[in-house]
This record gives structure tokens, C-alpha cells and sequence, in this order.
């Protein structure tokens, strides 16, 4: 791999969790906005992917703290419940994570 990315690469594949994923088709993408600092353009800090299996997972900033979660501009999240998608948001964005 090349580039100048900092980390290594994780095979999350065999993984339970993204068993039903693999090999189905995105449908549609949401995406949740903030505006990260005053004078800053709105940029995305969640993507609500859907399948064609009627599946949908989220990818947002932040990390597991305790019992929920809490905004990280450079950490990742990702998000298997839908409840939980839904009840995940940040000050900066009147949209919770699930777009």
C-alpha cells in the first residue's frame, strides 16, 4: 500500500457483524452535516449507508465512551442499530448521525 495515510489496515471481513454486508449492494447514502468551527463550511461528519437487503449501517466521527458515544474529529464510529444511529448526536449538527 502506498501513500502517506498513518495506520494499518484492519480486516474487519470475518468479523459477525459485517457478515451481512458483504457482497450486497449500496442503495443510498445519507449524510449528516455540521458546521466543525465558527466561519467553517458545513462538511459531513456521518454516512448512513443502505443495502439492498434492507440493511443500513453508519460510519461517523467520534468513539465509545462509557455506555454511548461522544464526537472525535479523528476517530471513526460505525454504527450497526438503528436506534442507536438515531440517538447519536453532536452539538455542531441539528441531524443525528442516521442522517
Amino acid at each position: 500500500m502506498g501513500g502517506s495515510l498513518s495506520g494499518d489496515p484492519i480486516d474487519v471481513s470475518s468479523h459477525v457483524d459485517w457478515e451481512s454486508f458483504l457482497g450486497v449492494s449500496i442503495v443510498g447514502i445519507g449524510i449528516a452535516w455540521h458546521v466543525p468551527n465558527e466561519g467553517c463550511p458545513e462538511m459531513p461528519w456521518a454516512y448512513n449507508f443502505r443495502f439492498s437487503n434492507e440493511l443500513s449501517l453508519v460510519i461517523a466521527l467520534g468513539e465509545s465512551e462509557g455506555a454511548g458515544f461522544t464526537y472525535m474529529p479523528d476517530a471513526l464510529l460505525v454504527i450497526f442499530d438503528k436506534s442507536l444511529a438515531a440517538e447519536y448526536k453532536i452539538p455542531a449538527s441539528a441531524t443525528p448521525s442516521c442522517g
